[in-house]
């Protein structure tokens, strides 16, 4: 009897969603250009980036994106908090790294999920493989 570990499927669904909330961050840039003419929507795209923030650290801090994390801090956060502190009339010009940062990172995401897509075929390709001449039911069909 073999002492193997079996194959685990990693589980995409945070990245799937992150993936999608960052196409509606990311095309709501697009009210960020209509801002500087009507300020109506400064508030709610404030408002947007407070509340996206956390989803959005809380699913790289599971997935292990530490330096995508720093990043983040380094390019967004910091630059906040001085213009808040030193220059508060330009605050709004601090929305620009932030969307800056979730376009980058969407298109990351899209690579992320693929290549766990692809390690999740792998595993389900090796399962099958080991399985081969049994008869199974229950399959899970993976996207």
């Amino acid at each position: 009897m073999q002492n193997r570990a079996k194959p685990k499927l990693e589980n995409i669904q945070r990245l799937e969603k992150l993936y999608k909330y960052l196409n509606y961050e990311v095309s709501s840039s697009v009210l960020y250009i209509g801002s500087w003419f009507i300020p109506i929507f400064i508030p709610l795209l404030i408002l947007a980036a407070i509340v996206f923030t956390p989803f959005m650290l809380f699913v790289l801090y599971k997935e292990n994106k530490k330096g995508w994390i720093i990043f983040f801090v380094v390019t967004t956060i910091i630059p906040i908090i001085l213009l808040t502190f030193l220059y508060p009339i330009l605050l709004m010009l601090g929305l620009i790294p932030f969307y800056f940062f979730c376009f980058i990172l969407r298109m990351e995401a899209k690579g992320w999920i693929t290549e766990m897509r692809a390690r999740n075929d792998l595993v389900l390709h090796k399962i099958r493989k080991e399985n081969e001449g049994q008869d199974l039911e229950d399959w899970m069909v993976m996207r």
